[in-house]
């Protein structure tokens, strides 16, 4: 019997896959060209963030690492998201 344990549901994610597969291999904060790229949300899945454009960004291994590490802040990337919606 197990006693003061709860089970708490998972938050069910919504992929868009299509979107998530446009990779270009450009990291987008330090603009390296054709190299490998983690896609990485400004909103993180667990806080509601969704597969969105506005929400993913692409970065190389090293801008990543930057990013989760609290060298590279969340506005800096939102602002790099909003002069690529520009260009569009």
């Amino acid at each position: 019997m197990i006693i003061g344990s709860f089970a708490f549901p998972k938050n069910t994610r919504k992929k868009d896959k299509k979107l998530l597969k446009q990779k270009r291999h450009d990291c987008e904060l330090c603009k390296r060209k054709n190299v490998w790229t983690n896609t990485h949300h400004i909103k993180s899945m667990g806080s509601g963030g969704g597969d969105t454009k506005e929400n993913i960004i692409e970065l190389c291994g090293t801008c990543h690492r930057l990013v989760h590490d609290g060298k590279i802040s969340k506005e800096d990337l939102i602002k790099i998201v909003r002069k690529r919606g520009k260009r569009i």
